[in-house]
Parts: structure tokens; C-alpha cells; sequence
């Protein structure tokens, strides 16, 4: 059923569907009541003709927890599974316990904030201390979320300010050219497909949940190009199966990840290789069986460690990847396309670093110029 508005909803028939609270029963939860008609149009002046604001008594009692749950019930619809899950932990770990008894409409700037800073001195779910700028920035992120849907639901008359702490972005592990040659010395020495995956991101800046999800179907016959169409993620299992935690492949997190990236030459003869059946996941050995992020990253670890690497996450190799090419010319339309970036911008913040000698090569064409 499309979502076009708040509570507007386009039914199956062909109607649009409009809801609004109206009341609540006797457990103070909400009634909604319901209008349709023929065109979107339409059924906004209808929904403007009727009451939609609760009796302030009762909508003083709402918590923030029952709208934080009625508020994922609704996002649960509309997002991918990991985005819930995140979500969902978010919830469950930081905003319930610090904020799930007070009343949303009594939620105010001020206990907002006295909020973050008790996450950042002490926030840690195992009480070892406070969370990042960037993580309670994320918290604060999804419970404007949830007082947006107060907001419309009309369990608060008007949207209260948060301030957000200042997050100073992290200066990401490039590996300079000398680790480089190291770790590809290293890992063309008794290449396994773990190598070879590890290689890969190396030189096309592929994440770990996407060589996690690739298939040897998304490899050009000549494997010189590959295709990123899916991404794996472990999430926490709200399904009530066995296990904690699941895996799930699903399709990348934005349209712009969705792409297609050159093979460096010298990889392909080696992936050539290792080809198996097109619908075997391409770190696997059999077409069941799939390698989840966290046993690569236990490889790369071992890698890195044997090549006297140090600092370095499966992460770096991302970043890696980036600087070299813009030290060697790569545009950065192009290159932002093969990271999947949705903008060129988020391609320069987060992933382009430049060396000292970048900066010298820089000063000494300037003083060319100006000899000139």
C-alpha cells in the first residue's frame, strides 16, 4: 500500500485511505478513525474536516516507549531489515532506558540534552563509559524521528529543539605505498579465495558486505568488470527463530551503490582461476554456504598482522583505494561511482586524504605558476 502522506495510504482498489487519532480506550492506547476516497486530493479536505487532535489529559500520558513503539511498527514497513534493526537497537539500548517512562509531550530541549550528555559521560550498554559524538548524534537522529510521528499522530503540539554534539570526523588508516606492496606481497603468496577477496577490495573499493555478497554471476566473462547488486549484513534475528542474529543479503543500502566497477588487469587471470558456478557466492566453495564479514575480517586481521601492518581494520582498504586514486589522476565523478556514492561530496569528506608529498607537489606547481 503507498504511503504519500502522514496516515495517507493508497489502497489496493485503487481508494486512498486516510487515518487520524481520535480518542483512546479504556488501556489509553489510540483509536484511529478512518476516511476514504477516490483521489489524494479529495481525501486531504476530508481528514482537514475532522478532530484530530487527542484530549490533552489523555495524550499527557503517552510515553515516550509507546510511541517509540508504535513509531518502529510503522518504520518496520518502509525500511530494509537492517535499517531496522539498527533502529531497533537503538530503542531498545539508549532511548527506553533513558527516556521510555517520561511522557512524549512532556519531553522538553532541556532533558533532551541532559540526555546526551549522560550518553556521552556513561553510555555504554556494559557501563565501561560514554559513547561517541558521532554515536549519540545517531541516537538523537532517530528519536527526532519518533517525535516527528508524535507530531503527526498528535501526541505533541509542537516539534522541540535537539541539539546535537559536535562530532569531529575520524582520521581514517590509509595504508602508505610501502604497506600497500606489503599486503598485496603478502596476499598473492599462496593466494586463497580469501586472499583473493581481500586483494579485491584492495584495488576496487568494494565494502566488506559486498564481496561478502558477491556471486561469480556478477563477474564479466572476461572478469574484467564485476557488479555490486546485493550487500550482507548479520542484524539482530526479530523473528523469533533460533539464534540471536541472522544473516541477510539484501540489495545495497542506496540506488547509487548499486554499480558496476573495473577489474584491475592483473586480477583477472588469477579470478579466472578460481571461477566456480555462476550461482556460488564468489568466497564460498559451494553454492549454500556464505562467508559472513566477520570471518574475512578475522583473515584480514591474520594478513596484516603476518605483514607487519599495524592499525589497519578492513575498512582502510576502502579508504586506500580512494587516496590512490586520486594521487594517480582518477576524476572524482568517477571514482565517487565506484565507491557508490550518492554525491562527489561525501566522496571528498570521508575518503580522500592527502599525503604530505600530495601537498608538496602542490606547492611546487604553484611556485612554478608564479615564476611563470
Amino acid at each position: 500500500m503507498p504511503k504519500t502522506g502522514s496516515n495517507i495510504y493508497k489502497r489496493k482498489d485503487g481508494r486512498w485511505e486516510g487515518r487520524y487519532p481520535k480518542g483512546r480506550d479504556e488501556n489509553e492506547k489510540i483509536i484511529y478513525g478512518y476516511v476514504y476516497a477516490r483521489t489524494c486530493t479529495e481525501l486531504k479536505k476530508r481528514l482537514r474536516a475532522v478532530p484530530k487532535e487527542l484530549p490533552k489529559k489523555a495524550a499527557l500520558k503517552v510515553s515516550v516507549a509507546e510511541t517509540a513503539t508504535l513509531w518502529l511498527s510503522v518504520v518496520a514497513l518502509k525500511v530494509k531489515a537492517s535499517t531496522f534493526a539498527g533502529y531497533e537497537a537503538t530503542v531498545r539500548l539508549h532511548i527506553l532506558p533513558g527516556l521510555g517512562q517520561i511522557p512524549i509531550a512532556k519531553l522538553t530541549t532541556a532533558s533532551i540534552s541532559a540526555f546526551a550528555r549522560e550518553k556521552l559521560k556513561n553510555g555504554r550498554a556494559d557501563g565501561s563509559g560514554g559513547l561517541s559524538p558521532k554515536t549519540v548524534r545517531d541516537i538523537l537522529s532517530v528519536l527526532k524521528g519518533i517525535m516527528d510521528f508524535a507530531l503527526g499522530e498528535g501526541l505533541i503540539e509542537n516539534i522541540v529543539s535537539i541539539t546535537y554534539p559536535k562530532h569531529k570526523q575520524k582520521t581514517m588508516r590509509v595504508l602508505s605505498h610501502a604497506e600497500q606492496t606489503a599486503l598485496k606481497s603478502a596476499l598473492l603468496d599462496g593466494a586463497t579465495i580469501y586472499k583473493v577477496g581481500i586483494l579485491l577490495c584492495l584495488y576496487t573499493g568494494l565494502r566488506v558486505g559486498e564481496v561478502c555478497a558477491l556471486q561469480w554471476r556478477d563477474f564479466s566473462p572476461g572478469m574484467d568488470k564485476l557488479s555490486v547488486r546485493r550487500s550482507m549484513r548479520r542484524i539482530k534475528n526479530t523473528s523469533g527463530g533460533e539464534g540471536k542474529t541472522k544473516i541477510i543479503v539484501d540489495t545495497p543500502k542506496s540506488k547509487a551503490a548499486l554499480r558496476d566497477i573495473p577489474v584491475p588487469k592483473f586480477l583477472s587471470p588469477i579470478l579466472k582461476s578460481l571461477v566456480r558456478d555462476e550461482g556460488t557466492y564468489f568466497l564460498s566453495t559451494s553454492e549454500r554456504c556464505l562467508t559472513e564479514p566477520r570471518l574475512i575480517q578475522s583473515h584480514f586481521k591474520r594478513v596484516v598482522t603476518a605483514a607487519a601492518i599495524p592499525n589497519a581494520n578492513f575498512h582502510s582498504l576502502r579508504h586506500t583505494f580512494s587516496t590512490r586514486c586520486i594521487e594517480a589522476g582518477v576524476d572524482i565523478k568517477s571514482l565517487s561511482e565506484m565507491l557508490g556514492h550518492a554525491s562527489v561530496n561525501i566522496t571528498l569528506n570521508l575518503y580522500v586524504h592527502s599525503s604530505f608529498d600530495q601537498k608538496r607537489e602542490g606547492m611546487n606547481k604553484l611556485e612554478q605558476y608564479l615564476d611563470t
